[in-house]
């Protein structure tokens, strides 16, 4: 998706129109139509003026609301959020704490996105969902009763 779809996306998140938004930040929704059919390009005052009016990050603008959600929230999560977005940008400052804590993944991750096969990426991909899903403790509902005690589970 481009920066152009990503604005309805974030408007339809915040459960604004467009002409909220223009009425929100001042910029003419005419502008704003023309912007979000790629028909024209904002100038980079806008685009802060956009965020501010949406309360995110500049960065954001250019990625869908879905995309920073499951950036920030597990996986399963039943009702995923955003993070405060008073700070600069919460999702990549915790990237860089990531990163430091744990460079050698890092490294090869990037290296691997940096290369850009499409089948190393997938495979990549499909390998740290199955660790991710290998992490996930599984709770059993007898797993806390006393060794050497066993009642099997009443469905």
């Amino acid at each position: 998706m481009s920066i152009h779809q990503h604005l309805s996306s974030w408007c339809q998140h915040k459960g604004l129109s467009l002409a909220d938004l223009s009425r929100k930040t001042g910029i003419d929704l005419a502008s704003l139509q023309n912007f979000q059919k790629g028909e024209w390009d904002l100038p980079l005052s806008a685009m802060t003026t956009l965020a501010q009016g949406l309360n995110i990050p500049v960065s954001w603008l250019h990625t869908d609301p879905r995309t920073i959600q499951r950036l920030w929230n597990d996986p399963d999560d039943d009702d995923p959020t955003l993070p405060d977005s008073s700070l600069p940008d919460p999702v990549f400052q915790r990237m860089i704490e990531v990163s430091r804590e744990y460079q050698d993944i890092f490294t090869l991750l990037t290296s691997i996105l940096h290369h850009g096969d499409p089948k190393l990426i997938r495979a990549a991909q499909v390998n740290l969902q199955s660790l991710l899903k290998q992490a996930r403790p599984t709770t059993l509902p007898w797993g806390s009763r006393p060794p050497g005690h066993f009642e099997p589970p009443s469905d």
